[in-house]
């Protein structure tokens, strides 16, 4: 990104503007990148970036990428719970050798109060410090510095948390530290991605259309729903350039000629007594909208918790409201069908023999999205969506349940009257035998992460679906 104009960049992801993926401009993420997520409760929620992860999955089924959550409740730049930010860094990043980092810090650190310059002067200081660290031990870093996500003064009256008596906007607090991320992006030559407006955009519509559905979107005012990360996995990958094209067929049927494809293959049309039919293999798959056809908890539990499995018969109300207000399927989610000069008013799509829905010819000459729609394609997204919830799953069993404990029980003896201060200041390092049998743990975990992480490409892969049109009896 750094051939790219400090001021451009800036005004580009700042304002939330996607690229379109071309040769001039490329998709962010390149085959054989390590991406890890770091931040504290909203990374660790892990609703966004497994958003991100599945988007990578469906729509770039061919590319290489690996991805870490390493995202902690409470965090802040000197760190939290489970350690200071160096043990942080050292324990929780450096070790999986990530070449992008994606940092959403600063809710936590703003102390859900009033703008207080030693409190900014500790972010400050701690931003920088992180920083220098990444890229002593990283040199070819990318560095993507989230806006936090809004305190939601929008649904609700604006106020604090911690002084409820004060007057004023905790999330203009927010945007004053993002403002600072903003100078900072410049002059360090960051890739920034705020992801405060876009959120506050959202909040601001949904409102005027349902109150009691708006203040869902961020309940409690702190933590995005699964719905609300959808915004945030939008905004993060438009800014990467993410296409909004899955694929795009044109047909015509009066003589079965493909007048338009991108990124398909049309062949085999033919039409038998007015019944068009075609096979097509994708290069791609549409997304999968976790929280649409289920509701998934603001926290999932704290063990190998599985997927919610779609029940397709049940919208949530919250997360259509999202999707319609954010414009998703525009932005990021284009599976477009258009088939002109049919003959019968109406027809009934079937892909691999499953009714997908039925349609007038005039909505099929102007184009369908079948991103909407149950197809065998997205059933397929959504085994691949399950497989990458499972893969960061794994990941946080092994992590959370194991290895912090065990930092926990052989370096603070004292545990139950410790002072105050982080948890677990120091690692396993200092006592050999401990370290070796929880990385010996640990190596299992990797192992397993390693064979669901080639399931999820695999699940990935396109294959190849045989459509029909059959014209419905008026």
């Amino acid at each position: 990104m750094k051939n790219i104009s400090g001021l451009a960049m800036l005004m580009l992801v700042i304002l939330g503007v996607g690229r379109i993926a071309t040769a001039a401009n490329p998709f962010f993420l390149k085959n054989g990148d390590r991406v890890c997520f770091y931040g504290y409760s909203i990374t660790a929620q892990r609703y966004y970036t497994t958003d991100v992860e599945t988007y990578i999955l469906t729509h770039y089924p061919k590319l290489k990428v690996k991805f870490v959550n390493s995202g902690i409740g409470g965090d802040r730049v000197t760190g939290g719970w489970a350690g200071p930010i160096d043990l942080r860094l050292k324990r929780d990043v450096f070790p999986f050798k990530p070449n992008v980092i994606v940092y959403l810090l600063g809710q936590n650190d703003a102390g859900y109060k009033p703008y207080s310059k030693p409190t900014f002067d500790i972010y400050r200081r701690g931003l920088a410090h992180i920083l220098r660290s990444l890229r002593s031990h990283l040199p070819n870093v990318r560095i993507v510095l989230i806006n936090s996500t809004p305190w939601d003064d929008f649904t609700h009256p604006p106020g604090f948390m911690l002084n409820r008596k004060a007057k004023g906007s905790y999330n203009d607090v927010l945007i004053r530290y993002g403002q600072y991320n903003q100078q900072l992006a410049k002059r360090d030559h960051l890739f920034l991605v705020d992801f405060n407006a876009p959120l506050v955009a959202v909040l601001k519509k949904a409102v005027k259309v349902n109150l009691k559905l708006a203040r869902m979107i961020i309940p409690g005012r702190i933590h995005p729903s699964a719905a609300g990360h959808l915004v945030m996995a939008q905004t993060l990958l438009k800014a990467w350039g993410a296409p909004a094209i899955v694929t795009s067929v044109g047909i015509n049927a009066a003589d079965k000629h493909v007048g338009k494809s991108v990124n398909t293959t049309v062949s085999a049309i033919a039409d038998t007594r007015g019944t068009l039919s075609w096979r097509q293999l994708d290069g791609s798959l549409p997304m999968p909208i976790m929280s649409l056809h289920d509701k998934w908890p603001l926290f999932a539990p704290q063990r190998l918790w599985p997927a919610r499995t779609p029940n397709y018969k049940y919208t949530n109300p919250v997360t259509a409201l999202v999707i319609k207000e954010c414009g998703f399927y525009h932005a990021l989610d284009r599976e477009t069908l258009r088939v002109t000069h049919l003959s019968a008013p109406k027809y009934q799509l079937r892909i691999d023999g499953r009714a997908v829905g039925t349609f007038s010819s005039t909505d099929l000459a102007h184009g369908i999205n079948l991103a909407r729609f149950v197809t065998p394609m997205m059933t397929q997204a959504y085994r691949v969506l399950a497989l990458a919830w499972q893969r960061t799953e794994v990941r946080f069993t092994g992590w959370q349940q194991v290895q912090l404990p065990m930092a926990n029980i052989f370096h603070r003896p004292t545990f139950f009257h410790a002072p105050r201060g982080p948890i677990f200041p120091v690692d396993t390092e200092s006592n050999p035998a401990a370290h070796a049998a929880v990385q010996k743990i640990m190596r299992g975990f990797s192992a397993l992460e390693r064979v669901v992480a080639h399931a999820e490409r695999q699940a990935a892969q396109p294959v190849p679906h045989h459509y029909t049109l059959v014209p419905m009896n008026s």
